[in-house]
Protein backbone atom coordinates (compact mmCIF):
# COMPACT_ATOMS: atom_id res chain seq x y z
CA UNK A 1 0.00 0.00 0.00
CA UNK A 2 1.30 3.10 -0.88
CA UNK A 3 1.44 6.34 1.21
CA UNK A 4 -1.08 8.42 -0.31
CA UNK A 5 -3.52 5.24 -0.36
CA UNK A 6 -2.65 4.71 3.47
CA UNK A 7 -3.67 8.54 4.57
CA UNK A 8 -6.38 8.43 2.29
CA UNK A 9 -7.88 5.35 3.98
CA UNK A 10 -7.47 7.10 7.28
CA UNK A 11 -8.95 10.30 6.52
CA UNK A 12 -11.48 9.68 3.84
CA UNK A 13 -13.93 8.29 7.15
CA UNK A 14 -13.13 10.93 8.83
CA UNK A 15 -14.14 13.43 6.13
CA UNK A 16 -17.15 11.41 5.83
CA UNK A 17 -17.84 11.60 9.70
CA UNK A 18 -17.14 15.28 10.27
CA UNK A 19 -19.52 15.93 6.75
CA UNK A 20 -22.25 13.67 8.05
CA UNK A 21 -21.69 15.75 11.54
CA UNK A 22 -22.52 19.30 10.15
CA UNK A 23 -24.99 18.38 7.83
CA UNK A 24 -27.22 16.72 11.10
CA UNK A 25 -26.44 20.06 12.66
CA UNK A 26 -27.61 22.30 9.69
CA UNK A 27 -30.76 20.29 9.72
CA UNK A 28 -31.19 21.43 13.27
CA UNK A 29 -30.89 24.76 11.92
CA UNK A 30 -33.43 24.52 9.66
CA UNK A 31 -35.92 23.07 11.55
CA UNK A 32 -35.01 26.02 14.66
CA UNK A 33 -35.36 28.93 11.63
CA UNK A 34 -38.78 27.28 9.94
CA UNK A 35 -40.83 26.51 13.52
CA UNK A 36 -43.44 28.32 14.47
CA UNK A 37 -43.67 29.44 10.05
CA UNK A 38 -44.92 32.82 9.98
CA UNK A 39 -45.36 32.79 5.99
CA UNK A 40 -47.30 35.55 4.67
CA UNK A 41 -45.65 37.79 7.43
CA UNK A 42 -42.51 40.08 6.12
CA UNK A 43 -40.73 40.05 8.73
CA UNK A 44 -40.45 36.67 9.36
CA UNK A 45 -39.93 36.21 5.60
CA UNK A 46 -37.05 38.54 5.63
CA UNK A 47 -35.70 36.92 8.96
CA UNK A 48 -35.80 33.44 7.18
CA UNK A 49 -33.66 34.59 3.93
CA UNK A 50 -31.47 35.91 6.65
CA UNK A 51 -30.68 33.05 8.80
CA UNK A 52 -30.75 30.31 6.23
CA UNK A 53 -28.08 32.67 4.01
CA UNK A 54 -25.81 33.26 7.35
CA UNK A 55 -25.71 29.21 8.10
CA UNK A 56 -25.16 28.37 4.12
CA UNK A 57 -21.49 27.57 4.60
CA UNK A 58 -21.95 24.93 7.45
CA UNK A 59 -24.01 22.16 5.14
CA UNK A 60 -21.95 23.50 1.90
CA UNK A 61 -18.77 22.24 3.64
CA UNK A 62 -20.38 19.52 5.35
CA UNK A 63 -21.64 18.10 2.09
CA UNK A 64 -17.53 18.29 0.38
CA UNK A 65 -16.57 16.48 3.49
CA UNK A 66 -18.72 13.84 2.71
CA UNK A 67 -18.55 13.56 -1.25
CA UNK A 68 -14.68 13.61 -0.18
CA UNK A 69 -15.07 10.51 1.74
CA UNK A 70 -18.28 8.61 1.10
CA UNK A 71 -17.49 5.22 -0.83
CA UNK A 72 -21.49 4.86 -0.70
CA UNK A 73 -22.60 5.22 -4.78
CA UNK A 74 -25.97 5.49 -3.82
CA UNK A 75 -25.31 7.69 -0.94
CA UNK A 76 -23.20 10.00 -3.05
CA UNK A 77 -26.11 10.41 -5.86
CA UNK A 78 -28.81 10.91 -2.98
CA UNK A 79 -26.35 13.77 -1.64
CA UNK A 80 -25.68 15.16 -5.34
CA UNK A 81 -29.55 15.64 -6.07
CA UNK A 82 -29.87 16.95 -2.43
CA UNK A 83 -27.26 19.79 -3.30
CA UNK A 84 -29.60 20.31 -7.22
CA UNK A 85 -32.58 21.09 -4.60
CA UNK A 86 -30.52 22.98 -2.01
CA UNK A 87 -29.42 25.00 -4.92
CA UNK A 88 -32.86 25.51 -6.29
CA UNK A 89 -34.11 26.37 -2.98
CA UNK A 90 -31.71 29.34 -2.43
CA UNK A 91 -32.50 30.58 -6.21
CA UNK A 92 -35.85 30.67 -5.04
CA UNK A 93 -35.34 32.50 -1.93
CA UNK A 94 -34.16 35.41 -3.93
CA UNK A 95 -37.88 36.35 -4.93
CA UNK A 96 -39.20 35.79 -1.64
CA UNK A 97 -36.44 37.90 -0.17
CA UNK A 98 -37.04 40.52 -2.94
CA UNK A 99 -40.96 40.31 -1.82
CA UNK A 100 -40.52 40.58 1.55
CA UNK A 101 -38.00 43.39 1.79
CA UNK A 102 -40.87 45.49 -0.57
CA UNK A 103 -43.92 44.82 2.13
CA UNK A 104 -41.32 45.59 4.51
CA UNK A 105 -40.31 49.27 3.37
CA UNK A 106 -44.11 49.55 2.31
CA UNK A 107 -44.68 48.96 6.16
CA UNK A 108 -42.03 51.68 7.15
CA UNK A 109 -43.05 54.06 4.79
CA UNK A 110 -47.10 54.08 6.04
CA UNK A 111 -45.78 53.65 9.70
CA UNK A 112 -47.00 56.68 12.17
CA UNK A 113 -45.64 57.49 15.00
CA UNK A 114 -48.49 57.41 17.85
CA UNK A 115 -46.97 60.18 19.83
CA UNK A 116 -48.13 61.99 16.20
CA UNK A 117 -51.13 61.13 16.18
CA UNK A 118 -52.50 61.28 19.52
CA UNK A 119 -51.02 65.06 18.77
CA UNK A 120 -53.34 65.43 15.62
CA UNK A 121 -56.29 64.33 17.53
CA UNK A 122 -55.74 66.75 20.10
CA UNK A 123 -55.54 69.55 17.18
CA UNK A 124 -58.74 68.37 16.09
CA UNK A 125 -60.85 68.75 19.64
CA UNK A 126 -58.87 72.28 20.24
CA UNK A 127 -60.21 73.24 16.96
CA UNK A 128 -63.18 72.43 17.54
CA UNK A 129 -63.43 73.75 21.56
CA UNK A 130 -65.10 76.48 22.27
CA UNK A 131 -65.77 76.62 25.95
CA UNK A 132 -63.11 76.96 28.67
CA UNK A 133 -64.09 73.10 29.77
CA UNK A 134 -62.94 71.94 26.49
CA UNK A 135 -59.88 73.89 26.50
CA UNK A 136 -59.29 72.90 30.01
CA UNK A 137 -59.74 69.17 28.99
CA UNK A 138 -56.77 69.42 26.28
CA UNK A 139 -54.67 71.71 28.69
CA UNK A 140 -54.93 68.97 31.24
CA UNK A 141 -53.87 65.98 28.61
CA UNK A 142 -50.85 68.12 27.38
CA UNK A 143 -49.81 69.31 30.85
CA UNK A 144 -51.82 67.88 34.12
CA UNK A 145 -50.41 70.51 36.42
CA UNK A 146 -52.13 73.75 34.57
CA UNK A 147 -54.35 76.01 35.86
CA UNK A 148 -57.63 76.43 35.11
CA UNK A 149 -58.68 78.31 32.08
CA UNK A 150 -60.92 81.22 32.28
CA UNK A 151 -63.43 82.94 30.07
CA UNK A 152 -60.90 85.81 29.37
CA UNK A 153 -58.05 83.98 28.57
CA UNK A 154 -59.50 81.24 26.17
CA UNK A 155 -58.31 82.76 22.86
CA UNK A 156 -54.97 83.06 24.02
CA UNK A 157 -54.75 79.86 26.31
CA UNK A 158 -56.44 78.09 23.16
CA UNK A 159 -53.79 80.20 20.41
CA UNK A 160 -50.61 79.01 22.67
CA UNK A 161 -51.85 75.38 22.65
CA UNK A 162 -52.53 75.17 18.93
CA UNK A 163 -48.77 76.67 18.46
CA UNK A 164 -47.07 74.02 21.16
CA UNK A 165 -48.83 71.37 18.98
CA UNK A 166 -47.61 72.34 15.93
CA UNK A 167 -43.95 72.55 17.29
CA UNK A 168 -44.24 69.23 18.91
CA UNK A 169 -45.44 67.68 15.73
CA UNK A 170 -42.89 69.47 13.73
CA UNK A 171 -40.51 67.85 15.99
CA UNK A 172 -42.29 64.65 15.95
CA UNK A 173 -42.22 64.61 12.68
CA UNK A 174 -38.60 65.05 11.92
CA UNK A 175 -37.23 61.92 13.95
CA UNK A 176 -40.09 60.04 12.60
CA UNK A 177 -38.78 60.72 9.05
CA UNK A 178 -34.95 60.43 10.04
CA UNK A 179 -35.80 57.55 12.05
CA UNK A 180 -37.60 56.13 9.05
CA UNK A 181 -34.85 56.90 6.67
CA UNK A 182 -31.87 55.00 9.33
CA UNK A 183 -34.38 51.96 9.20
CA UNK A 184 -34.35 51.85 5.45
CA UNK A 185 -30.88 52.13 4.91
CA UNK A 186 -30.61 48.98 6.85
CA UNK A 187 -33.57 47.18 5.18
CA UNK A 188 -31.76 47.53 2.08
CA UNK A 189 -28.26 46.78 3.07
CA UNK A 190 -29.54 43.58 4.81
CA UNK A 191 -31.50 43.15 1.43
CA UNK A 192 -28.65 43.04 -0.52
CA UNK A 193 -26.56 40.92 1.62
CA UNK A 194 -29.13 38.31 2.33
CA UNK A 195 -30.49 38.23 -1.71
CA UNK A 196 -26.85 38.12 -3.30
CA UNK A 197 -25.87 35.55 -0.81
CA UNK A 198 -28.79 33.62 -1.78
CA UNK A 199 -28.01 33.65 -5.25
CA UNK A 200 -24.20 32.91 -4.69
CA UNK A 201 -25.15 29.75 -2.63
CA UNK A 202 -27.74 28.37 -4.61
CA UNK A 203 -25.11 28.59 -7.88
CA UNK A 204 -22.44 26.78 -5.66
CA UNK A 205 -24.80 24.38 -4.65
CA UNK A 206 -25.73 23.81 -8.21
CA UNK A 207 -22.27 23.63 -9.40
CA UNK A 208 -21.61 20.92 -6.67
CA UNK A 209 -24.42 18.65 -8.59
CA UNK A 210 -22.81 19.49 -11.98
CA UNK A 211 -19.07 18.30 -10.67
CA UNK A 212 -20.80 15.44 -8.58
CA UNK A 213 -23.29 13.91 -10.83
CA UNK A 214 -20.25 14.23 -13.72
CA UNK A 215 -18.32 12.34 -11.34
CA UNK A 216 -21.12 9.82 -11.00
CA UNK A 217 -21.39 9.90 -14.95
CA UNK A 218 -17.98 9.17 -15.40
CA UNK A 219 -18.06 6.22 -12.82
CA UNK A 220 -20.90 4.48 -14.79
CA UNK A 221 -18.84 4.24 -18.33
CA UNK A 222 -16.20 3.37 -16.71
CA UNK A 223 -18.55 0.38 -15.39
CA UNK A 224 -19.64 -0.55 -18.59
CA UNK A 225 -16.19 -0.66 -20.21
CA UNK A 226 -14.81 -2.83 -17.48
CA UNK A 227 -11.86 -0.30 -16.67
CA UNK A 228 -10.72 0.81 -13.34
Amino acid sequence: MTKSNNNESWFAPLFRLVGYGLLALSIFDIIDIFVPSLFTNPAWEFQTVRSLVERVPVPLLGAVLVFSGEKSLRVFKFLSWACLGAGLLFILLVPLGLSASFRLNQQLTAQVNPQVAQLQQLQGVLNKATTPAEIQSVLTRINPQAGGVSAQDLPQVKSKLLSQIAERQKQLNAQTATERSNAQRVLIKNAVKSLLGAAVSGTIFIMLWQRTNKALKANRQRERTGTV
